[in-house]
């Protein structure tokens, strides 16, 4: 059975095969740094939050004392 593709066109079909490969595995890391980025981000202020009420209820309970 012959063939029809060179050696050529099977090392340049395995190379972009391999740059897909790499880009997918690169889009999924970045991906996923978004999103843990974005859980920091949440996180930080929710606890920018939860300090700012705690201030506003400490300055608040001594201000009426």
């Amino acid at each position: 059975m012959k063939v029809p593709l060179g050696r050529k066109a099977f090392i340049a079909i395995g190379g972009v095969a391999g740059a897909l490969a790499f880009w997918r595995v690169r889009s999924r890391r970045r991906q996923r740094e978004e999103l843990e980025w974005e859980a920091e981000v949440v996180g930080a202020i929710d606890e920018g939050r939860g300090a700012a009420e705690t201030a506003g209820s400490a300055s608040g309970s001594s201000s009426s004392a």
